[in-house]
């Protein structure tokens, strides 16, 4: 009994942990799980062609996803070569489909470390152990990050490395106000942690602008000119700035040949080249010319309340969190992140979509203000919400799975959810309404040709051997000979089109106090 209690948060840990492997392991694919490894295999020939003189398709030349450097992939692709074989033994999928799904155990490990570091970083603004362990296990049962945490193949990896890069920044900084010495081994660790995630995503450099904010509470902290302590530290100061060039450099084979393209890469990601509607309180906003309430609609509806509680008391409890040098470090850098990035991504009309999902690296960072806010203002209030809250996440993790990303909170819920937001953005139905064309084919002769777009949403689960043919969605617009069958997705769901077909299946779910039901996918017979 002694050992449990000693030991529980540890144990708690380790079956989170080997449950969330599971379920991620049985998630279905997405749309970006495929285009993760077209950016992998591009890297790989890229390196190919500059060492070895391999000739480098032509389709790569203008390739659009080629400013994504190979940092996380460096990791995941052997774990996803051993995995992947050991998958198909007990699961009934193809071997790219096993190779693929093998790294959603990669990436669910990556939202389990970034859990780590949340539950160190709020301990250093609250020394209480009961504290940090209840809001860590509330960030990891969180539905909306749970949900990405299964198989987001770069946000999740992102919003990880961003965590551990927050952490570390604040470290550095604690420890200069302790003794005021620099180490040049937390030098190389930060700028190699800076480089890896700029590799995941070249909107990485934001964390650039964090570790300002963290450097102006430092020096304000501390009553520290600028200039002295540019004077007292430049050595480390440049040698952080060349590290970082030189780790990024390495990590992302396509600037070996001009490194300048690093500033293409910046601008092609801040201004994507596809207009994107993502479906916001009823209104279809474009990527290319969002409305500056973008942002908070969507953190409004995709934030527990029991967070959004905390944020709104802020302005009561700061004076009380704002004690120490410590505190004020990390609490003052999360806060100046989550408020003034929003703001610039705003004013710069930086092209967002499918909801949240380029900022998802800021939700720890307003989840731990929010959770150390309303601690703050009532211990009591905060425990009960919280166990409360964590029963309720636990339930509907259970409910919804997989469909976890979907989550909205609950006031949210009185709305019509189909019609006023984006939902099922990635295609994870796939690996069910394939599940339902096995059980319904066994009725049909002859074999039926199936349309789906992407094909990897649904292809790897089936035996091709029992499909007369495959095509892409797009083809039953044209006089695609029937009779055939149809996927749709959420994607395809939006266009509201009479194809002169009959649903014979659909994938659905609905929430906790909602009856709605939300369609994620259709089935559709085409004769």
């Amino acid at each position: 009994m002694t050992y449990l209690k000693k030991n529980f948060f540890i144990i708690c840990l380790f079956i989170y942990f080997v449950a969330g492997s599971f379920y991620s392991l049985n998630t279905g694919l997405s749309f970006d799980e495929y285009v993760e490894q077209r950016i992998w295999e591009y890297n790989i020939k890229l390196v190919k062609h500059i060492f070895l003189a391999a000739e480098l398709d032509p389709m790569f030349a203008s390739y659009p996803m080629k400013y994504y450097g190979i940092g996380f992939q460096i990791i995941s692709q052997p774990i996803q070569f051993i995995l992947g074989g050991i998958i198909l033994k007990f699961q009934d999928i193809d071997s790219f489909g096993a190779y693929l799904l093998a790294k959603h155990f990669v990436v669910f490990t990556a939202f389990f470390i970034s859990g780590i570091f949340v539950y160190l970083i709020i301990s250093k603004i609250v020394n209480n152990k009961f504290f940090c362990r209840t809001a860590t296990f509330l960030y990891l049962t969180y539905p909306y990050l749970l949900g990405h945490g299964l198989f987001s193949p770069k946000d999740i990896p992102f919003l990880c490395f961003w965590i551990i890069c927050t952490y570390i920044s604040i470290n550095i900084f604690s420890n200069l106000t302790k003794n005021g010495h620099l180490k040049y081994r937390d030098v190389v660790l930060i700028s190699f942690l800076s480089a890896f995630l700029l590799s995941i995503r070249v909107a990485g450099v934001l964390i650039f602008i964090q570790y300002l904010f963290t450097l102006i509470i430092f020096l304000h902290s501390e009553k520290i000119q600028f200039k002295h302590f540019l004077k007292s530290h430049y050595k480390k100061i440049l040698s952080f700035i060349l590290l970082t060039i030189l780790f990024t450099y390495l990590l992302y084979p396509v600037f070996w040949k001009n490194p300048l393209l690093f500033f293409d890469a910046i601008k092609m990601m801040s201004y994507h080249f596809n207009n994107v509607c993502t479906l916001t309180l009823g209104k279809c906003m474009f990527s290319k010319n969002l409305e500056p309430a973008y942002i908070p609609i969507w953190l409004s509806v995709k934030l527990p309340v029991i967070i959004l509680i905390g944020l709104i008391l802020l302005p009561f409890t700061e004076k009380k969190i704002f004690i120490s040098k410590t505190s004020n470090i990390t609490f003052g850098t999360l806060l100046l992140s989550s408020f003034f990035i929003p703001i610039l991504l705003i004013l710069k009309k930086v092209h967002l979509y499918d909801e949240l999902r380029q900022i998802l690296f800021l939700i720890p960072l307003i989840f731990i203000l929010g959770s150390v806010s309303l601690y703050i203002f009532s211990k009591k209030i905060f425990y009960f919400l919280s166990f409360v809250t964590l029963f309720l996440f636990v339930i509907e993790n259970v409910k919804i799975y997989p469909y976890q990303y979907v989550w909205f909170n609950t006031p949210s819920r009185i709305l019509n959810l189909s019609k006023n937001f984006e939902l099922e953005y990635m295609g994870l139905s796939g690996k069910d309404l394939a599940r339902n064309i096995s059980k319904l084919n066994k009725q049909e002769s002859p074999k039926p040709c199936i349309l789906v777009s992407p094909p990897w949403l649904v292809q790897p689960f089936l035996d091709s051997k029992l499909y007369s043919c495959f095509g892409l969605w797009q083809e039953i617009d044209s006089n695609f000979p029937r009779p055939f069958w149809a996927v749709q997705n959420v994607r395809n769901l939006k266009k509201g089109k009479s194809y002169k077909c009959d649903s014979i299946y659909e994938s659905k779910f609905n929430f906790l106090f909602s009856k709605e039901d939300i369609i994620t996918g259709r089935l559709i017979k085409c004769i």
